[in-house]
């Protein structure tokens, strides 16, 4: 019968199964596949995006709630 140095050699290894490894070599990736990778978890929208509307002066979306300009400064100051 083998020697047990543990009662409880199986769970701790199942414990140190669970720890992170130290990789011994490096992984080589491309600079555009990191470059997708970032993008695709990127919260903030593209600064220099060609494909956005312009919302400047537009009012296709405005409410008749929507307050005006003097309506809305005085709902700031009350």
């Amino acid at each position: 019968m083998a020697r047990m140095l543990s009662k409880d050699l199986l769970d701790i290894e199942c414990i140190l199964a669970l720890n992170p490894r130290v990789k011994s070599h490096a992984s080589l990736r491309s600079t555009a596949a990191k470059q997708a990778e970032k993008k695709h978890w990127k919260r903030n929208p593209e600064k220099g995006c060609d494909s956005c509307v312009k919302l400047e002066n537009n009012f296709d979306d405005i409410k008749h709630t929507t307050l005006s300009e003097r309506g809305a400064l005085r709902e700031a100051t009350r």
